[in-house]
């Protein structure tokens, strides 16, 4: 046999490339040895398929899909070869945006988890002035999570991005025997756009004077005896009561959980 015959163990010594992985190539007929030994049928490579091996291996370098490299390999025009390089160039950087998006939302996911944790214990009541806000919410109603889930199944789908937060409202009338009944969710997130949200989905949190405090809920039950004391002192009423998420969990939010809650307080 001539020299310029390989079998599958030289090649995968001198190039570092697994014979289970050229076994793979050979199988899905990317890589097809030239030579079959017609005695004993052993597979042999030559000096074309080592060239068409290196084409192969610089580009799963620039993890070019097989599909593609296939391509490459059956064209012999390499201005041609370059068009299509250029082609896989710009859904490269379109993959380099998303996964720059991804380590930012892992990070703000991160960051998240510590403001949970430092913002965990009691916290004093606080006067606030705070700006005007629409949220998506659900319809009201007892089943207020699957309401808001129904709502936000769109942007959700959408967004390119996790961010976002979760509030309730509140049923004022309850505070003061440490119920937490949720009359409605709310979301918030980093889309602004609410063209495509039918109107009975959209809220309006209103600007204005907030009694702000943090309460831990237990059990859908919490204690809200510092802002009703600080209400009383301050001869203030509250007509809205909400209760947001202190950031986003991917771990539900089931019977321990702390919020801060913003009581909107009438002129």
């Amino acid at each position: 046999m001539a020299s310029t015959y390989y079998r599958i163990g030289e090649v995968s010594r001198a190039t570092g490339i697994s014979k289970d992985t050229l076994h793979f190539y050979d199988r899905i007929g990317l890589l097809v040895p030239d030579h079959i030994d017609p005695e004993n049928q052993y597979r042999y490579y030559s000096l074309r398929n080592l060239w068409q091996l290196d084409i192969i291996t610089t580009c799963r370098k620039l993890d070019i899909p097989l599909d593609l490299v296939r391509q490459i390999l059956a064209l012999h025009d390499n201005a041609r070869i370059v068009e299509l390089l250029m082609e896989y160039r710009q859904e490269a950087l379109r993959r380099s945006d998303y996964y720059r998006r991804v380590a930012d939302d892992i990070l703000w996911y991160s960051e998240e988890s510590r403001r949970i944790e430092s913002l965990k214990g009691p916290s004093p009541v606080l006067l606030k002035q705070l700006p005007q806000e629409m949220v998506l919410a659900g319809a009201p109603g007892k089943a207020y999570h699957a309401n808001l889930q129904a709502a936000a199944r769109e942007q959700l789908r959408s967004s390119p991005t996790i961010r976002r937060r979760y509030g309730y409202v509140l049923n004022p009338a309850a505070l003061p025997q440490g119920r937490v009944v949720k009359e409605r969710e709310y979301m918030k997130s980093v889309q602004t756009d609410f063209d495509r949200v039918p109107p009975e989905n959209r809220y309006l949190l209103p600007a204005g004077s907030y009694a702000v405090c943090t309460v831990r809920i237990r059990d859908e039950k919490a204690d809200f005896t510092p802002l009703l004391n600080w209400l009383e002192r301050s001869g203030r009423q509250a007509d809205l009561v909400y209760a947001e998420e202190l950031g986003l969990q991917l771990f539900p939010y089931l019977d321990d959980y702390t919020c801060e809650v913003r009581a909107h307080l009438l002129p």
